[in-house]
């Protein structure tokens, strides 16, 4: 898992893609803090990491 505060390449997105589903990134975005979680097998592993981080987690259209 990596977390991206910033930028992240093209490249390096490639390369996560190659290892984990051939040609997918899994990726869990907290819009608030600007900062996303990428590279993990599962979307709920992404998620509690940025729960640990002190995200907050909100469900819209419910």
């Amino acid at each position: 898992m990596k977390i991206v505060e910033d930028k992240i390449s093209i490249k390096e997105l490639k390369d996560m893609s190659s290892k984990m589903f051939h040609n997918l990134v899994k990726a869990v975005v907290d819009v608030q803090k600007e900062i996303l979680v990428v590279n993990a097998e599962l979307h709920s592993d992404e998620e509690a990491y940025l729960l640990q981080l002190g995200s907050k987690q909100e469900i819209f259209g419910v």
